[in-house]
């Protein structure tokens, strides 16, 4: 079956980004796809051809990419066989004079000292043809009982060595991890996310540079939910070949820097425009570049969630020069929405060399059994080929992540959703609710001239809107200068793109951000609407909830006991063991998720909620420098009418607040400003009014220093 296309211009349409924004790859190519007589661990005829694991969900034996490795001129290929969970790990080898020719070897073993922790062979090998050693970069997903509740298990690269071609394999260590790579760390991570670590990685050896090089796929996942794939996102390590790939010789890319160690350092995005790409690294000596094709990192694998980007095609992105990480924004390679096949293996048009080519190359497009699998041969030629428009943004969280190495993810700001009094509305707006959007809310408009303003201090200034089908344009004014036409359609909702981002403005003044509607709209759009979400701008601010975490003090915020004035620290507590009868009166021994401070009995603190026991509950801040602050919240029970509560808020032991709380129809909101010295106390305070118990009281105030 051959399908052949010729990619001369690809316009995809513009998304969330100035319209004026046109950029092309300098080359041209067709690419012709095949699907007949590929090699058998791309195309596996039937479920569990390499798995020793019975009724194993994902049916052939392993969803990961095949990476491949020549050694004394010939092309060996590994993956592992069976359960890559357990202490003994098989691992299929093959070798031939080309990828797609091979003949299958005795199979190879490694041993490692704890099961449950996986040991994938996934990210390709390099053969030292000095001493004859293999060296393999593995995928390890480890931590994994905290999912659920959790979105995602933990992820690090681990070293594994190899003197007889695969087919014994001794474990070196770890040498690239996340920046809290313990197991139990996830909860140390500030907010409802945590870091699940450099893993679904891709190995590159630059003999130009001398360097290898580690592209992993890493993401921000919910303590307590289901995966968003719009969360994901490439990072590097890189270690001088000479080094060999030994622990401690890795170091991350980290704004413009490779400085961060691999064993715990921290990461900056590596963007290919929009979103990062899932797949594999080839240089061209004809181009002269190096190539990242693959899957957009964001498609989702509807295994696992809805959430994500659902165009599956075929991207390119190219690079000059590998230490710099400038990538070229993606252009479509081949042309299939519709594609759910993740894995990407890359080679020489001789289906030999995985690391260089030449004007051709070969792609395979493999998933699990059940999906049809694919080769894609790929000529290069002269010319030019539109990129694909993607938003100039990535999608990120509504809370800032601190322990994050990239300026946006680690933004420090404030943000004020749709609904809030400080945005001004003229003209015809509709309420909408979203479950994707913050706060669950949006305000829409297709007419022409109808605006949205905002005041603010700050040198940044950020405005979240969805992108869609149907998304209209908008004049986006700063202090009443036209600063970009931004255009908000693309072919599939973006619920996490910034649409607009405006930074070094002047921090002593006040800026005022005007969204105004055009009647203009893109031509591929079905609609004209702007869907107007939030504002950020830059603030030192202090969300409970975003600064909630399982380290006392982090963030500078305390979770406290409070009884006659004094106040008691509390102790944290991940899950709690609680046994059950099943149907047929068995006892079944099951975790239940709290992520909490303090107990039942006495009182307890969550994320964005406090319930008082024996004793009153203390959410407590302490400011790290003298200034005036603002104090911004609405406290709301969510228990049954007549269960009052009272809350207070106390600067040092001074009350400056106070309400009650009798019903959850009734919230109780404060905004205050007040003075603060260095080491200053700030105490929300919940108790029942007059039982122990108050059940849980909603409150997730915000701190922001305003001088």
């Amino acid at each position: 079956m051959l399908k052949t296309v010729l990619f001369l211009l690809v316009v995809l349409g513009i998304s969330c980004t100035p319209v004026s924004r046109e950029k092309n790859l300098p080359f041209t190519f067709t690419a012709t796809e095949r699907m007949d007589q590929l090699p058998v661990y791309v195309s596996p005829p039937a479920p569990n051809l390499y798995n020793s694991t019975p009724n194993f969900a994902v049916g052939w034996g392993i969803d990961s990419p095949i990476g491949s490795v020549v050694i004394d001129g010939e092309v060996w290929v590994l993956f592992n066989l069976g359960n890559q969970y357990g202490t003994t790990v098989k691992v299929a080898r093959f070798k031939g004079a080309n990828f797609e020719q091979t003949v299958r070897q005795s199979d190879g073993v490694i041993h490692v000292d704890r099961s449950g922790i996986s040991t994938h062979f996934l990210g390709g090998m390099w053969y030292d043809d000095s001493s004859g050693m293999l060296y393999a970069p593995l995928h390890c997903e480890y931590d994994r009982g905290i999912s659920p509740p959790a979105g995602w298990s933990r992820k690090k690269t681990r070293l594994a060595v190899s003197s007889d071609k695969g087919e014994t394999w001794r474990l070196v260590g770890d040498i690239v991890t996340s920046h809290l790579p313990e197991e139990g760390d996830w909860l140390k991570y500030s907010g409802a996310f945590f870091e699940a670590g450099p893993g679904d990685i891709d190995l590159y050896v630059d003999v130009r540079g001398g360097y290898f090089y580690i592209f992993s796929s890493n993401a921000y996942a919910p303590k307590n939910g289901r995966m968003n794939y719009y969360l994901w996102y490439n990072e590097a390590a890189r270690c001088a070949i000479s080094d060999k790939m030994a622990p401690g010789k890795w170091f991350k890319y980290c704004n413009g820097e490779w400085k961060e160690p691999g064993l715990g350092g921290k990461a900056s995005r590596v963007m290919m425009d929009t979103f990062g790409i899932y797949g594999r690294i080839i240089y061209s000596d004809y181009l002269k570049k190096y190539l990242r094709i693959g899957l957009c990192l964001g498609a989702n694998d509807k295994r696992f969630t809805e959430s994500g980007l659902a165009d599956g095609s075929i991207y390119i992105s190219t690079c000059d020069d590998l230490s710099k990480q400038q990538w070229s924004p993606k252009a479509k390679l081949f042309d299939d929405p519709k594609n759910h096949k993740m894995g990407i293996t890359v080679t020489d048009g001789a289906a030999i060399d995985p690391f260089v080519c030449g004007r051709t190359l070969r792609i395979y497009n493999y998933w699990l059994y059940d999906l049809p699998s694919r080769a894609v041969d790929v000529e290069f030629a002269p010319g030019e080929t539109a990129v694909a428009d993607f938003p100039p943004y990535g999608s990120y969280s509504f809370e800032p992540l601190p322990e994050s190495g990239d300026p946006l993810v680690n933004r420090r700001t404030r943000i004020t959703g749709c609904a809030g009094s400080e945005h001004r509305y003229s003209g015809e707006w509709s309420a909408e609710q979203n479950p994707d959007s913050y706060q669950k809310q949006l305000r829409c408009s297709s007419t022409a001239g109808s605006s949205v303003e905002f005041s603010f201090h700050g040198t940044e200034i950020y405005w979240r809107a969805i992108a869609d089908k149907d998304g209209g344009q908008a004049d986006v004014f700063i202090d009443g200068r036209l600063e970009e036409t931004v255009d908000c359609y693309y072919q599939e909702p973006l619920p996490l793109q910034f649409a607009f981002i405006r930074k070094g403005l002047d921090a002593k003044k006040q800026h005022t951000i005007k969204i105004v509607v055009r009647a203009e709209r893109n031509l591929r759009a079905s609609g004209a609407v702007i869907r107007h979400m939030a504002f950020e701008h830059a603030a030192e601010s202090y969300r409970a909830s975003a600064g909630f975490s399982s380290v006392m003090g982090k963030n500078h915020w305390f979770y406290q006991q409070w009884n006659d004035g004094q106040a008691t620290d509390l102790l944290f507590h991940d899950f709690a063991a609680v046994t059950e009868l099943d149907a047929g009166g068995r006892k079944q021994e099951k975790r239940i998720f709290l992520n909490v401070w303090g107990e039942e009995a006495t009182c307890r603190i969550g994320a964005d909620w406090q319930a008082s026991g024996l004793c009153a509950t203390a959410r407590t801040w302490i400011s790290p420098r003298q200034g005036k602050i603002r104090i911004e919240g609405a406290a709301q029970t969510g228990s049954a009418p007549g269960a009052a509560s009272e809350i207070s808020l106390l600067h040092n032991r001074q009350e400056i607040w106070r309400s009650r709380l009798v019903n959850a129809d009734t919230p109780a909101a404060h905004d205050l400003t007040i003075l603060v010295e260095k080491g200053d106390a700030i105490r929300f305070i919940a108790q029942a009014a007059v039982s122990r118990d108050s059940g849980k009281i909603f409150w997730d105030p915000v701190i922001t220093f305003i001088e």
